[in-house]
């Protein structure tokens, strides 16, 4: 036990989590303050959203006898979310981190090191839930005027829920990564396995989701809400059967009753854990050893294909192809940002797989997007979508840090710095369009969307797209963060990705809260957008081809 203590602690060490350095500097020290507080005020008013949201429907439950469905939705959608980033932490920080060749030689049992890393994602997702889960748990305990008993089952259900979704994705990360040995090429295995491992996990929730919602007609889900008496708490807790005895000691937290719950909820969680550390006893070292080898591919060219190869391309394009080679081979940058611009197109067919049956409300979204105010609606909140994809893939906010302490070499290669800066912009535009173009398709064949409407959102789209990319390498250039000693610190790690993420929100926000309360028209929309992003993506064009070359020069490897 003291050796996982002492390994929890390195750990979190190596990472610097919770912590922000702040040095003797007057800017050091500002930026310990500001950082923290950007965070707060970035988040606020999504975490004051859903409080909002859960009062109101705990008043319309309430009335039913059915309020604990609310804290039912509140635990399966935060269980959702842990859930589907684990996917992306448990293979960053289970598999590949770079302490892994550290550890492996050290006296450690499979399950030390994997209950310390178990430990060190569940602290991230703590984050999650204070986003998700703490206004809900918040805002129903207020709203339904609990004792002080209710908070304290409160803290415990927070610190307990995410245990069972980060099970679950480590178990299944676990298994694809037990067989990446069995292939020549590691790093494209580990790959497949992850996304064949993120499918799985969307998959299997939407069976989930789907055999719950269709084992019953709708006069028996009528009857459950008519009975009252949070009858209907059962039916959407899903894969995370667990979270039915959170509500219920949450609703019964002055009780006996409540007391029983939150110990079978605890118990059950825990023993999850346990037969996961058992299982990772033998698959987790048969997965991880030989991580750090490569393969490399030998091939004879001929005459025809080196001539072809090695022909002559313009910089910028060479350079732009280079980048996302790298993106594309790398596991972590792989999982990170390029796998990041599809899953919102998967979150878009979700509904249409998991709740068929209820295409007339689908069909009624379709017909509001067609209406004049919709089709302004629909413009401002795709455009507001593609800029929140491309800034949150991280590619352009990290494209600086990626080169590490090997940014010297950028400075010997015959490319001017004004095109290396350029194709590193022109890369992350790249797969943000890839992303919003999978979300356009998607859109027009389920959601049936006119084909005009789709043209002009790819327009204005691109705009968007530019204006993210152009900003996250400009705020790169500013702050790279090139001292680290694996690939993950560099994109997860990196402030300049949460700083970009939350620039283009604020920037896309304009013209949907104006669109919105002014109540535009499509043309007005169009043209606002169009005016207002053309003359910010020149500006920040002029800025990267002068400053940001002189900020390139300064940059010492």
């Amino acid at each position: 036990m003291n050796r996982y203590f002492v390994l929890v602690k390195v750990m979190l060490i190596s990472i610097n989590m919770f912590s922000i350095k702040s040095g003797k500097t007057f800017v050091s020290k500002m930026k310990a303050i500001v950082i923290p507080a950007i965070i707060l005020f970035a988040f606020l008013p999504m975490v004051l959203g859903i409080g909002t949201i859960t009062h109101l429907m705990y008043k319309v439950m309430s009335e039913m006898g059915q309020e604990g469905l609310v804290l039912g939705m509140g635990f399966s959608i935060t269980s959702m979310t842990v859930f589907f980033f684990c996917i992306f932490y448990v293979m960053s920080v289970f598999y590949f981190s770079k302490d892994i060749e550290n550890l492996l030689p050290l006296p450690l049992k499979p399950s030390e090191i994997l209950a310390a890393k178990f430990t060190v994602t569940l602290l991230y997702e703590y984050l999650t839930e204070l986003v998700f889960l703490a206004p809900v748990l918040i805002s129903f305990g207020v709203t339904g005027n609990f004792g002080i008993v209710y908070y304290l089952y409160s803290v415990i259900v927070f610190l307990v829920l995410p245990l069972l979704p980060l099970v679950y994705a480590s178990i299944l990360s676990m298994l694809f990564m037990r067989f990446t040995n069995l292939a020549k090429n590691r790093d494209r295995f580990r790959i497949v396995g992850g996304v064949i491992a993120m499918l799985l996990a969307v998959g299997i929730n939407a069976a989930v989701t789907r055999f719950s919602g269709s084992s019953m007609s709708s006069e028996q889900l009528q009857q459950l809400l008519d009975q009252g008496n949070n009858s209907y708490v059962e039916l959407i807790t899903g894969i995370f059967f667990t979270n039915r005895f959170a509500v219920m000691a949450l609703l019964n937290s002055g009780t006996l009753k409540g007391l029983v719950n939150l110990v079978l909820f605890v118990l059950i969680c825990l023993l999850f854990v346990a037969l996961f550390l058992s299982f990772g006893e033998s698959m987790y070292f048969k997965g991880v050893v030989g991580m750090s080898e490569a393969y490399a591919k030998r091939k004879r060219f001929t005459e025809e294909e080196l001539a072809r190869s090695s022909g002559q391309r313009s910089a910028i394009k060479a350079y732009a192809m280079k980048e996302l080679k790298l993106l594309f081979r790398t596991p972590v940058y792989f999982m990170n940002c390029v796998l990041m611009n599809f899953i919102f197109p998967v979150f878009l067919i979700l509904p249409f797989i998991t709740q068929s049956d209820e295409m007339p409300e689908f069909q009624g979204l379709s017909a509001l997007a067609s209406s004049e105010r919709g089709s302004a609606m629909t413009l401002a909140i795709a455009f507001g979508i593609s800029v929140f994809v491309t800034a949150t893939n991280g590619i352009a906010a990290s494209s600086i840090s990626r080169e590490g302490t090997n940014i010297f070499v950028c400075k010997y290669l015959p490319i001017s710095y004004k095109t290396q800066i350029m194709a590193k912009v022109l890369s992350s535009m790249a797969l943000g369009a890839v992303g919003t173009f999978s979300m356009l398709v998607t859109a027009l064949l389920f959601f049936r969307i006119k084909i005009h409407l789709v043209l002009i959102i790819a327009v204005v789209s691109f705009l968007g797209i530019a204006f993210s990319s152009l900003a996250g390498v400009l705020i790169d250039l500013g702050f790279p963060k090139l001292v680290w000693d694996n690939e993950q610190k560099a994109i997860k790690q990196n402030f300049n990705v949460v700083l970009n993420m939350l620039l283009s929100v604020l920037m896309a926000g304009i013209p949907i809260f104006t669109s919105i309360a002014l109540k535009f028209t499509l043309p007005a929309t169009f043209l606002v957008i169009a005016a207002l992003f053309s003359i910010l993506d020149l500006l920040l064009y002029n800025i990267l081809s002068s400053a940001g070359v002189r900020m390139f020069e300064r940059i010492e490897g």
